[in-house]
């Protein structure tokens, strides 16, 4: 396929059909972005307020929902764990946490803590057990925090 030379007034007309779409964009932004935007600040309101009625709930909520996550998402909360912790896909990063307890140990034995965090923050065998550990940690929250909404609403 051949390439086409383009003349100013192509750009040009092109530049105006792109303005011309982006006024009608904006248009449609006034007349209905202000109602969403009214309805979204109003939920946050009831929330709030329901929150602060119920602290127990609220915090049920939450827990529990952060817990469903890290269920079906392990690495959402294991990858930026073993990275603060220095445990990196380069090794362990110099004057980090790991570093530090690694002076202290010296040799790795395999199969301990500090060699699952080396192969977990390389992308080894390692994740499978930090993101097992993870999921696990997610089920009891989740399962924990029901319950205790479940005894909350049997008081």
């Amino acid at each position: 396929m051949p390439f086409r030379t383009l003349s100013p007034e192509d750009v040009m007309a092109g530049g105006t059909r792109i303005m011309r779409a982006g006024l009608e964009g904006g248009k449609i932004v006034v007349a209905y972005g202000k109602p969403t935007l009214e309805k979204s600040a109003n939920l946050a309101v009831q929330a709030a307020n329901w929150s602060a009625e119920n602290p127990i709930l609220a915090a049920c909520a939450v827990v529990g929902t952060t817990g469903a996550t890290i269920l079906a998402a392990p690495s959402l909360a294991t990858a930026p764990v073993l990275s603060s912790l220095g445990f990196t896909m380069n090794g362990i990063q110099a004057g980090s946490a790991a570093a530090t307890a690694h002076s202290w140990i010296g040799n790795i034995v395999a199969g301990s803590a500090m060699a699952i965090g080396q192969s977990a923050g390389a992308g080894g065998n390692g994740l499978v057990i930090v993101n097992g550990a993870a999921q696990l940690g997610g089920a009891v929250m989740t399962l924990g925090s029901a319950g205790i909404a479940w005894i909350k609403a049997q008081l």
